[in-house]
């Protein structure tokens, strides 16, 4: 039955391959692969169908996988009798490599390992027959492998060799950190804690532990430490999980020392030892490394104090390794309960004049489920007076920054924060608030043309604007209480419906759950989508001069028409225009109704463009010589400015006006020809 259901399956796998078509659903098993959401395989519908998908080659060939015409796998075949680095009879059948193997510079034509990693190889002296059930990688000169050796034993081979009197190559052992800015294992190289480090004789090797990268050394002993001490934890009384019995023999007198010039282990009779402790003051205080040395090897002043440490690393180094057992582990406890006016739970103070960094205080925090570098809490409660105080009273971080001997103001910063994800190579939110954020001098983002690329114009910005859709709403306070959000009315965008026009000022964002004290989850975790609203002023910008562009042609197309109106009438005689009525002389911009018909008709004003930005012209007409005088009035009438007087022979003039003194609003200018004069209204805008 199941040789059945496979010749099924194949026949019918062939016709639809032969035909061209793909049937099924996209997440369908069974499919051809044609659509990113198809696959190829069998169809589960199928009765009995559980023998596996098999890609098979039943030739003795190999089968290769390739992307972008180059080879990336290879699965030998039987491959028997090969040699490589001079050693014959080898056996690859059945090895799984990764890389280009057909390519020709490449020294590795075929899987070297069961797996094996390979990257043009340019020699392969480090290669051995007993490499074979493990992994390989190879690349240039070098070469590594994690396996068994000979099918046996276990081990690690690694290589870079050309020759015997070459410089020989480590094995190091490095950790790499995950924040990529204050730590040796958070830099590019990361931290190296160890390595083997061949002889350059290639007949010995020693093991280096520490660091041996930074300090620029190479390991010279069988075990070599590049700093710090050797701890043996199992030679006291039994610990927890220890079994053995204790190794002190009290009828030895002599210890193991270490001389500081080359760092080497000797012995030493106990009783040549000083031996100090810590010390009482007459004042009860205990205190130690507090005088001045030396102090015949006793801790000075310039030593340091460890705490769970033999190694500290500061003035007072304090590390808790040992669980206790409770929902939360402290390392250092400052409790104040005395009656002072001020209360510091702790208070550092860094003073140097020496220049490079101060830092009062620092908080790191890693490897948790969540981090807090440092955690700010204040609050209040009803058995404290707080009416004698007036501003602020509950601050749960407060940075103030005195700038007295900067040279430059935006040197100063009073709290910076840095939102930083260097696993995907992007930003997270520099500070983040729930509630209000207050800012008294506004809000400020780089923009200078030396930190930006690819600037182009915004062209359109009106139909952009255009799709947008401004919304009032409320917030859905209740059901997003860890949010901050509050019940008024506000007015704004939706997320959503910003992203499908500028979806570059939209991106997914997140409040992270509420958990307890013991890490049961209170809260869910909420994810929303954020906008950037700033980003929303460059389209408004653009789209607003788009606006006064098409406002200008406008203008000037009417200032056009009003001109060639004024001289074919000029040119045409004014039979036409005394058949109107004052008021529609009036109306049509003639003039004064009450000024003699022969000038008032052929004297006009026109004011562009309009409405008035910073500049605009003046330009009229005058029929008939005489006194001209251009004026200025507010909305209500009242004289602001006389612009110009002069004595006119007939002919067009142009004034130009500047209005940056005048507020935004409407004004009207006149035009006096002798006893007549002609009104237009001009409307100022602000930018």
């Amino acid at each position: 039955m199941r040789t059945k259901n496979f010749l099924k399956h194949l026949i019918l796998g062939a016709l639809l391959l032969t035909n061209g078509k793909v049937v099924g659903q996209s997440t369908t098993p069974g499919n051809v692969a044609l659509f990113g959401t198809d696959f190829l395989g069998w169809d589960n519908t199928f009765p009995a169908n559980n023998f596996p998908l098999m890609v098979r080659h039943d030739l003795n060939q190999p089968i290769e996988f390739h992307t972008a015409m180059d080879e990336r796998m290879r699965l030998s075949p039987i491959l028997t009798g090969q040699t490589i680095n001079t050693y014959p009879n080898l056996d690859l059948t059945g090895f799984q490599g990764v890389g280009d193997f057909g390519n020709t510079p490449s020294i590795f034509q075929h899987p070297a390992a069961r797996v094996h990693a390979e990257n043009n190889s340019s020699l392969e002296l480090g290669y051995r027959p007993m490499i074979g059930e493990g992994f390989l990688a190879t690349r240039g000169e070098s070469l590594f492998y994690t396996g068994l050796l000979d099918g046996l034993t276990s081990g690690v081979v690694w290589s870079t060799v050309t020759g015997q009197n070459a410089p020989t190559a480590p094995l190091q052992f490095i950790y790499t950190g995950h924040d990529g800015t204050s730590t040796m294992a958070s830099s590019a190289s990361g931290l190296e804690l160890a390595r083997l480090q061949p002889d350059p004789s290639l007949n010995e090797g020693y093991f280096g532990v520490g660091d041996w990268t930074t300090i620029a050394l190479l390991p010279d002993e069988r075990i070599d430490l590049a700093d710090r001490t050797i701890r043996l934890r199992n030679f006291m009384d039994p610990l927890p999980n220890y079994l053995t019995t204790s190794y002190e023999n009290a009828a030895l007198t002599r210890a193991v020392v270490v001389d500081p010039d080359d760092g080497r282990l000797y012995w030493r009779d106990l009783g040549s030892i000083p031996g100090c402790d810590w010390e009482v003051t007459t004042a009860d205080h205990v205190v130690t490394a507090h005088l001045p040395g030396p102090l015949t090897g006793c801790p000075d002043e310039s030593n340091n104090v460890g705490i769970g440490t033999s190694s500290p690393g500061a003035k007072l180094d304090v590390q808790k390794v040992v669980n206790g057992g409770g929902a939360t582990d402290i390392g250092v406890n400052v409790r104040m309960g005395t009656t002072s006016v001020n209360n510091f739970g702790g208070n550092a103070d860094a003073y140097s004049t020496t220049g490079g960094q101060n830092l009062g205080w620092r908080g790191s925090a890693m490897n948790a489920g969540r981090s807090w570098g440092l955690d700010g809490n204040a609050a209040t409660n009803s058995l404290v007076n707080t009416s004698a105080w007036t501003g602020v009273r509950v601050v749960g971080v407060r940075g103030f920054a005195d700038g007295n001997f900067q040279q430059q103001t935006n040197n100063i910063r009073g709290v910076w924060g840095i939102g930083l994800n260097p696993q995907s190579g992007g930003w997270g939110y520099g500070g983040w608030f729930d509630g209000y954020a207050y800012c008294s001098l506004g809000i400020w983002s780089p923009s200078d043309a030396t930190l930006k690329q690819n600037v182009e114009p915004l062209s359109n910005a009106m139909d952009v604007i255009g799709q947008l859709q401004p919304m009032s709403y409320t917030y859905r306070s209740a059901d997003f209480p860890t949010m901050a959000l509050d019940d008024r009315a506000h007015y704004g965008l939706i997320a959503q419906d910003l992203e499908n026009v500028l979806p570059a000022l939209v991106q997914q964002s997140g409040q992270p759950a509420v958990v307890d004290s013991l890490g049961n989850e209170v809260f869910p975790a909420v994810d929303f989508k954020a906008v950037n609203y700033e980003g929303l002023t460059a389209w408004l910008i653009a789209g607003l001069q788009e606006q006064q562009t098409t406002i200008n042609t406008l203008q000037d197309q009417l200032a056009s028409l009003q001109q060639d109106l004024a001289t074919c009438c000029a040119a045409q005689g004014s039979t036409d225009e005394r058949s109107m009525s004052p008021g529609a002389r009036l109306r049509q911009g003639f003039g004064d109704a009450n000024a003699g018909a022969g000038e008032a008709l052929r004297t006009d004003l026109f004011i562009v463009p309009n409405p008035v930005a910073d500049h605009t012209q003046l330009r009229y007409t005058v029929a008939t010589p005489g006194r001209t005088r251009l004026e200025v009035s507010d909305a209500s009438g009242k004289r602001l400015e006389v612009l110009e007087e002069a004595v006119r022979e007939a002919g067009a003039y142009t004034h130009d006006w500047t209005t940056t003194d005048l507020a935004p609003g409407t004004y009207h200018v006149t035009l006096y020809l002798n006893d007549s004069f002609v009104v237009k209204k001009a409307v100022k805008v602000g930018l």
